[in-house]
């Protein structure tokens, strides 16, 4: 069982949120939530899913990341569209987006997703040639 205080926290939290910022909300809540799921469309045309990392949003853009090498990454280029989400079972609240995969090679977006995540520098350190970052559209 949780704790009832993590509840309280929670739901404190919740309720500090500005609802009418859309964005500021949600780039919120990808942080206090950092691990989010994403389903994409297999090769094989069945759904797949998967944890996701957001990585920082800019000028109102959310922006993440896959490798090239990413069966992940195959399925987006075949299939663009996606949908991650994110939710907390004791308050029953989540957060799902969807949208369509713009895949972006500039480098200065690359290094931004290197550091906001600790997570991709420690498997990819220097290494930044395989990483790719996205953002989604309509």
């Amino acid at each position: 069982m949780k704790s009832k205080k993590k509840t309280t926290n929670t739901m404190s939290y919740l309720q500090s949120l500005d609802y009418e910022d859309g964005i500021g909300t949600v780039t919120s809540l990808l942080k206090y939530w950092p691990m989010q799921y994403v389903t994409t469309l297999g090769l094989d045309g069945k759904p797949k899913i998967r944890p996701l990392e957001y990585k920082f949003e800019e000028d109102g853009v959310l922006y993440f990341d896959t490798v090239d090498f990413y069966t992940s990454y195959k399925e987006m280029q075949a299939y663009p569209y996606i949908t991650l989400c994110i939710g907390d079972q004791e308050t029953m609240s989540y957060l799902t987006v969807t949208g369509k995969v713009n895949f972006i090679y500039d480098e200065d977006i690359i290094n931004k997703c290197f550091e906001n995540s600790e997570v991709l520098t420690s498997q990819f350190g220097n290494n930044r040639s395989h990483v790719i970052a996205y953002y989604l559209t309509e």
